[in-house]
């Protein structure tokens, strides 16, 4: 990809200097652009303004550092460039919708909240055509029956789950093809306990499944919707545009903890670079 080299650099000279006094004009030097095309090139690859990512990146990691050290407060702001805490705390308040002091209370960090540092993965993902494009959906009560998992360090558990559920597909009783979906629930304290993951098949009722199953009812919801293109292991890319620079953006809101993977009739190979499968990310 054009540019990619030179943008890499740019993000490569935000990590090194969280903590450093730079500015945009220091990271188009970093790629060896002039300021104004660096800034044009870097809105239009990266889907921020440079600013807009060098601070999101600052507060992202002075948050981690709120809820892992014993730093006060004001010692992170300085840390990380920001003149007084009550320019810190309004940015800090601007992101996270919270103020430093209670994130330091909680003492509990959502990780999808924290913009990560943006790795040429996600430059090439992001960049890979327009599906991503949100489309604002409203769907009705779902009911689904299969199987559930807490999933804490190792996700190779979910490959498993859809194994499990492959077996148990017979158990489901539909009348005729129904779609597939997987879906994750995150409670208060996932970062530390993990996140529950199901993968299931559409039903026409909750009697409808087996009694070994586990079933659940979805009610009808206001969705975004997204396309996410190639294998499982790039889901994570598309989540951190979802949150990291869609949500942002849009003025929108979280409903519900949850994200629902739609994969149609025939889940088929998840894991190739052409998989295609809708993602839904409940509003309010």
């Amino acid at each position: 990809m054009p540019h990619l080299t030179a943008i890499n650099k740019a993000l490569d000279f935000v990590e090194g200097n969280l903590k450093q006094d730079i500015a945009v004009a220091d990271m188009a030097a970093a790629a060896s652009y002039s300021l104004y095309h660096f800034c044009r090139t870097f809105n239009r690859v990266v889907h921020h303004t440079p600013y807009d990512y060098l601070m999101r990146r600052r507060l992202s990691e002075s948050a981690r550092e709120l809820v892992e050290s014993d730093k006060k407060i004001i010692e992170i702001a300085l840390d990380y460039q920001f003149n007084s805490p009550e320019t810190y705390s309004r940015a800090f308040k601007r992101m996270f919708g919270i103020q430093p002091y209670r994130w330091k209370k909680r003492a509990r960090l959502d990780g999808r909240s924290l913009m990560p540092r943006f790795t040429p993965r996600h430059i090439k993902h992001i960049n890979k055509g327009d599906y991503l494009r949100p489309v604002l959906q409203e769907r009705g009560v779902l009911h689904v029956a299969g199987v559930m998992t807490l999933v804490k360090d190792d996700q190779a558990v979910l490959a498993q789950l859809w194994q499990v559920l492959s077996h148990k597909v017979g158990e489901l009783e539909a009348r005729e093809p129904r779609n597939y979906y997987g879906i994750a629930w995150y409670p208060q304290d996932w970062e530390t306990r993990g996140f529950f993951y199901m993968t299931a098949l559409e039903v026409e009722s909750p009697r409808a499944a087996s009694p070994a199953l586990a079933v659940k009812t979805i009610p009808a919801l206001k969705y975004t919707r997204f396309i996410h293109k190639g294998p499982r292991s790039d889901l994570e890319l598309t989540l951190d545009y979802v949150y990291q620079t869609w949500l942002p953006k849009s003025g929108e809101s979280l409903a519900f903890p949850l994200e629902i993977e739609c994969y149609g009739p025939n889940v088929g190979d998840v894991g190739h670079r052409e998989s295609e499968w809708e993602v839904y990310i409940p509003i309010e």
